[in-house]
């Protein structure tokens, strides 16, 4: 992968969580964030595209008034990044084909995307030599974590 720097990825979520106030800034969303201080080398710009997919798809199924959560947190070699959220949450099915491209398990939804966003970022966590995983209980929320070696 080329274009690596080191930047701050605590920072960039932040950015991101701003860059879509639009879509929540009406909406009384509550945020729970735990974002430490935490200096990553990577291809930010890559990277920068998966928490936007994560935040929009929270945004996507959290109710008015909901609550979605960043946390970081460092377990051995690794950082963790959960996006987590109160919404509609998923079915088994749903959760078995979530990464595939054009995949829509809550199809209510499907005028607010094209089912690309999750394909996209598992292969940009792919690509960045990570790994994401998804737990999720049908009508209490989702909760997608990211793995990447420090």
């Amino acid at each position: 992968i080329t274009d690596k720097t080191s930047f701050s990825l605590d920072e960039q979520i932040r950015n991101c969580i701003l860059l879509l106030e639009h879509q929540w800034i009406d909406r009384n969303i509550e945020w729970d964030l735990n974002l430490p201080n935490t200096d990553y080398y990577s291809n930010a710009d890559l990277l920068s595209q998966v928490w936007k997919n994560l935040l929009e798809n929270a945004l996507k199924f959290v109710p008015d008034g909901g609550k979605i959560g960043v946390h970081i947190y460092r377990v051995a070699d690794k950082i963790a990044v959960q996006v987590f959220d109160n919404g509609c949450g998923m079915d088994a099915e749903t959760m078995n084909h979530i990464f595939e491209k054009f995949y829509q398990g809550d199809t209510s939804h499907a005028t607010q995307g094209n089912g690309l966003g999750l394909a996209l970022v598992k292969r940009v966590v792919d690509i960045l030599s990570g790994e994401i995983g998804v737990q999720s209980v049908y009508g209490e929320g989702s909760t997608f974590t990211v793995r990447f070696r420090r």
